[in-house]
């Protein structure tokens, strides 16, 4: 029998990387709510701040529990393996278990800026992400239960070098913007609606962009959630127009 070997997750990775992008959709929504802000006329701001400052404050406190609670929870989890098996304990002391000799692939690739390896059985398939010492724990799986692992290169990125070709359109709007002739032949040419036509541009491009399976909890994908905050973006974009030109008040 095997001595019993503990793997403990990148808690310091995932941290720097959560502040980052936690930093970054803060700053994002704090630009998007002082930018809408001048657009709204002066009588109108105080209605405006009225709804959006509660939000913003229940945004912060929001992502804030969540941040804490993801540290929590990455903290308190540890991967086992023991006599053959194999175990992932969550921070609530709940065990998944494998079986290693059940094993018929490993696999390993990224996964949102994180190593990780898909586990697959016939019953089911299990993803362990961010584990620190990955390949000593790929290496145990392959000598234990005779699969050699398969790599996958596939990057699912929201961002790389053919992302700018996707904003093409926005990018042409942008210059007939800002060329006088252009926009004297069609007064519905601004920078509101500049805003507007590129929020559509990103949700499109969200609609298609491939992303890979999590294997746990599809609905919280992270596709899922960009476009809908594109979407609130794109409601609140319209709601200071129609305010703007008074239909609101009409």
């Amino acid at each position: 029998m095997s001595a019993k070997k503990i793997f403990l997750y990148d808690v310091k990775l995932f941290r720097n990387k959560l502040i980052k992008r936690t930093w970054a959709v803060i700053s994002l929504f704090v630009v998007f709510v002082a930018y809408n802000s001048l657009q709204v006329p002066k009588e109108g701001r105080l209605q405006f701040f009225t709804i959006f400052l509660p939000l913003l404050a229940l945004f912060f406190w929001f992502l804030r529990k969540n941040y804490l609670k993801q540290i929590e929870i990455l903290s308190s989890g540890k991967i086992e393996i023991e006599g053959g098996s194999l175990k992932q304990f969550d921070s609530n002391g709940n065990c998944a278990s494998i079986r290693i000799k059940d094993l018929e692939q490993i696999t390993t690739d990224k996964f949102r800026g994180y190593d990780r390896i898909v586990l697959e059985t016939k019953e089911k398939i299990h993803p362990i992400v961010n584990i620190e010492s990955q390949d000593e724990l790929v290496s145990i799986l392959e000598k234990e239960s005779g699969v050699k692992r398969l790599v996958d290169l596939t990057e699912d990125r929201l961002w790389n070098l053919k992302t700018p070709l996707y904003f093409v359109p926005s990018l042409l709007v942008l210059v007939v913007t800002y060329i006088p002739f252009i926009k004297s032949k069609f007064p519905i040419l601004s920078p509101e609606f500049l805003g507007l036509f590129f929020n559509v541009n990103l949700i499109i491009y969200l609609l298609y962009l491939p992303e890979k399976q999590n294997h746990t909890i599809s609905q919280f994908s992270l596709k899922r959630r960009m476009i809908f905050i594109s979407l609130v973006v794109f409601f609140f974009q319209v709601y200071i127009q129609l305010d703007k030109s008074g239909w609101l008040k009409n």
